[in-house]
């Protein structure tokens, strides 16, 4: 059976030199939560998108994959043609944006907001834990388990319906990105449930 992985957005926060942005491009604040949970972002995306590097992060490092705390998949545009060339069958925005360093100086034009458009029903709410709250919305996930009889025709990358700021790819994928030796990319195998 074919392998998933979760691909996380903090990447490797054991080193503190690396870029860890905090906070939506320039002008996006009202509408920040679009990139990270799969909703349509490209008509309120500002043309000109400006992504500060804050003073609370200091790292200066840049990485194939930049850490962040808005749960955007952040990724150089090497990284980008990838996925993208994974993807061409999917719903994806590939937001570009230039990242200022922490004196408002531009540091890079070489970076994309990836954005898969909506969500897939994979999960197994039981092996995974999901806690529903009394108005019917998902309100923990306890852990990421997939459902064996859900995982046939997943994409190579998308959300799972509970939790739609989780980015989840499938073997294909994770074989390019490990084969080209992306930095900072930490991908977590999942379980696939054994219930019947």
């Amino acid at each position: 059976m074919m392998k998933f992985f979760r691909l996380s957005t903090l990447g490797d926060l054991n080193d503190p030199e690396l870029v860890m942005l905090d906070g939506p491009p320039e002008g996006m604040e009202l509408r920040s939560y679009c990139m990270s949970e799969g909703d349509s972002s490209s008509r309120f995306y500002p043309e000109d998108a400006k992504v500060f590097m804050d003073a609370d992060q200091p790292g200066i490092k840049l990485s194939s994959l930049l850490g962040n705390t808005s749960r955007y998949l952040i990724v150089h545009a090497s990284m980008k043609e990838v996925i993208a060339a994974q993807c061409q069958d999917l719903e994806v925005e590939y937001l570009p944006f230039d990242l200022f360093d922490h004196r408002k100086r531009l540091y890079s034009r070489d970076y994309f907001i990836i954005n898969p458009i909506g969500t897939r029903d994979c999960l197994d709410p039981v092996a995974s834990g999901v806690k529903i709250g009394s108005q019917g919305g998902v309100i923990h996930v306890a852990r990421y388990v997939l459902d064996p009889k859900k995982v046939v025709g997943l994409p190579v990358l998308f959300r799972p319906n509970e939790e739609r700021s989780i980015y989840l790819v499938s073997e294909p994928l994770a074989g390019a990105l490990m084969e080209k030796a992306f930095t900072n990319v930490r991908l977590e195998p999942l379980a696939i449930s054994d219930r019947a």
